[in-house]
């Protein structure tokens, strides 16, 4: 079986809690290919502001009602669905070159970009406990005024960041390229 069609697999048998554990076991014993930061940066502004939604169900209970990261509707909101329809291409290609052209092709649709935000959103927001939910509102707050991209270029640097301080039997967010490979 190859990556092309291991890694979907993989992110399917995540969603299920039972399964989980057997998903990171057969993504371990595969070397995926990677993404550029740029790359990366278009996949997350493509799924923000599903990933924002993830981010405001794990911290109901943490945060007040007009916490950002609890907005559904508005502005605060509208901007990042409008930056994701923006990088769904750029983030579309970034999937591709992970999961190879036989996947990719089921990607040119309209069901496409919301599917994959439910799959990829919750590897995202992995381990977010609702003690973390004042200091992820404090940045989402710092970053708001920042344009839509602009802020999916740093949480992706925060995912690289977090990401190089985990154990190496822990698997990135994301498999970003090292600085300087494509």
């Amino acid at each position: 079986m190859t990556i092309r069609y291991l890694l979907p697999a993989a992110l399917v048998l995540m969603l299920g809690a039972s399964a989980a554990s057997a998903a990171q076991t057969v993504v371990a014993t595969v070397a995926l290919p990677c993404v550029t930061s740029p790359e990366a940066e278009a996949l997350v502004a493509a799924v923000i502001p599903e990933l924002i939604v993830n981010v405001g169900t794990i911290c109901a209970t943490a945060l007040p009602p007009t916490a950002l990261v609890r907005q559904t509707s508005g502005a605060f909101i509208d901007r990042y669905r409008a930056e994701a329809d923006t990088a769904w291409p750029r983030g579309r290609a970034a999937i591709a070159k992970i999961t190879g052209p036989d996947i990719a092709s089921m990607l040119d649709n309209d069901m496409a970009r919301p599917l994959l935000a439910n799959l990829v959103t919750p590897m995202l927001t992995r381990g977010i406990q609702a003690g973390d939910c004042p200091a992820i509102e404090r940045i989402v707050t710092l970053a708001q005024p920042l344009p839509p991209r602009n802020a999916a270029a740093l949480f992706v640097s925060i995912i690289q960041l977090v990401d190089a301080k985990r154990s190496d039997r822990q698997k990135p967010r994301l498999p970003i390229c090292p600085q300087g490979t494509r």
